[in-house]
């Protein structure tokens, strides 16, 4: 029996005000796992896989992700909306996390198992990849928006947020790291002499292996938060139904259109390094397989653990957009020193060094991307009471849908200038490393280095103009529950 916490009254329904203990967090906090397992299929595979191995062109494979993006930009704001409405005696939450459970797993053995009819040519395959995708981001939508609605209905206190986000985000990129760096060690290993990246059945357990892992994470999500279901808002009579109108309503909030323009910023990078990461890793670098499997492992966990120890420090000593801006401008110069090393020729011959130079460069920027993501997070949730004290409404749905269709919509356009672009550089399918033309390295250099430190100037600038403070937001919660106690 989960332990029970101490709860105030808020417009007519109970909301937990104590914060969850270690248990309930990491609990609610496995719900993460299915959106760290698409994230590292999409930043590690999909494009390689579709591209290098069975031959589809990088503008159809680029394509095929950036419209189901678009899609799933689009599908959020909807999913929220709907979430934010929904009654039932399950709450508003739960019910559609439960109905994306089976699609989801399924998804991810069809968008890693394509039929032989599906290989027959370029417009099938890309007809199979298009509709495999779309099928695996509206899944997820079903999940992850009602999923993280919920994290800012458990707690309305400013610190608990703080750690449930924390938590929340160490998690998915603790688990998204294992998922990628062990599937390249284990899975992708070399079979007869040919590089494990290049074997197509390696692929198909890949997608099995993944189905399993959202079952069982799934449930254990489900059923850790369902406590929760009696003490939550629930949603009100009368409530204006308009999805539209819902969503051009959290525009309302100045602080909110600033989180937008961040995440627009931050889902066109996004896109990018998605698309273009194993690429990276695979030309630029020349790294190994194993090699990769250590650097998508290794960095992220030290950068995990980082982020954990000084996340406590950081929280009682700064404001949690100060922590926004320190880790907007560190990631921003992290991208404008080793990449450019490399295509002025300044790094040394020593792939060893090299490889520690890549090490660390990669392990500052997940810290960094970590800490981004934990403050905007938290943000996010004290920007949903700041909203429901000046409109009266609740809406955690839309507003996080809504920040998330920004940064989604965009990314969607990364794949698709990626897919192009390796076309454009010269990249031929089934190229080995160190057999590419410079213009590749070249491309990829500028791309991935000066033109991601471009991108990183607009969520710098936003962090710098938030206006959200521990005072602020205490005051705000005062107002709510004393509006509340008013007969």
């Amino acid at each position: 029996m989960l332990a029970r916490c101490s709860f105030t009254k808020v417009r007519g329904c109970t909301i937990n005000t104590s914060g969850a203990n270690l248990r309930n967090r990491l609990l609610y906090s496995s719900g993460v796992i299915n959106y760290a397992l698409k994230d590292a299929a999409f930043a590690t595979f999909v494009l390689f896989y579709y591209k290098q191995v069975l031959g589809l062109s990088g503008t159809l494979t680029g394509l095929a992700i950036a419209i189901s993006v678009i899609w799933d930009a689009i599908s959020d704001p909807l999913v929220g909306s709907w979430s934010d409405n929904l009654r039932s005696r399950w709450g508003r939450r739960h019910p559609l996390m439960i109905a994306s459970v089976v699609p989801l797993a399924l998804s991810f053995v069809l968008l890693f198992a394509p039929p032989e009819f599906a290989l027959g040519s370029q417009s099938s395959m890309f007809l199979w990849l298009l509709g495999s995708v779309i099928v695996l981001r509206t899944a997820l939508t079903f999940f992850m928006i009602p999923y993280l609605a919920l994290g800012a209905e458990i707690t309305t206190d400013y610190h608990e947020r703080t750690h449930i986000a924390s938590a929340r985000t160490n998690l998915g990129w603790f688990v998204g790291i294992l998922a990628a760096a062990s599937a390249m060690y284990f899975l992708f290993t070399e079979t007869g002499g040919t590089d494990g990246r290049f074997i197509a059945d390696n692929y198909l357990h890949y997608g099995w292996l993944n189905a399993l892992v959202v079952l069982i994470f799934s449930v254990i999500c489900i059923c850790g938060t369902w406590h929760y279901i009696p003490d939550l808002i629930r949603a009100t009579a009368g409530r204006n139904k308009n999805i539209l109108r819902n969503i051009i309503a959290t525009f309302e909030n100045r602080n909110f259109r600033f989180v937008v323009l961040l995440e627009t910023a931050v889902g066109g990078m996004g896109g990018i390094i998605s698309a273009l990461m194993m690429v990276t890793f695979t030309y630029f670098w020349e790294l190994s397989t194993v090699q990769i499997s250590l650097l998508l492992g290794a960095p992220p966990l030290i950068a995990v653990a980082f982020v954990t120890f000084s996340s406590r420090y950081l929280n009682k000593r700064m404001e949690k957009q100060h922590v926004l801006q320190l880790s907007c401008a560190l990631a921003t110069l992290n991208l404008l020193w080793l990449t450019p090393m490399k295509l002025l020729g300044w790094l040394p011959d020593d792939m060893g060094i090299v490889f520690a130079l890549v090490f660390l460069n990669y392990a500052m920027w997940v810290a960094m991307t970590i800490l981004r993501t934990i403050a905007n997070h938290a943000l996010l949730a004290d920007i949903a009471d700041e909203h429901e004290l000046a409109t009266g409404m609740r809406q955690e749905g839309v507003m996080f849908s809504a920040a998330f269709f920004a940064a989604k919509f965009v990314s969607g356009f990364g794949y698709l200038v990626a897919g192009p672009f390796l076309d454009l550089i010269g990249l031929e399918a089934g190229a080995m490393p160190g057999e590419v033309p410079y213009s590749v390295i070249l491309g990829l250099g500028l791309i991935m280095g000066p033109g991601l430190a471009l991108l990183m100037i607009v969520p710098l600038w936003v962090s710098l103009k938030l206006n959200m403070s521990m005072a602020s937001q205490l005051a705000v919660r005062t107002a709510l529950r004393e509006r509340a106690s008013e007969p």
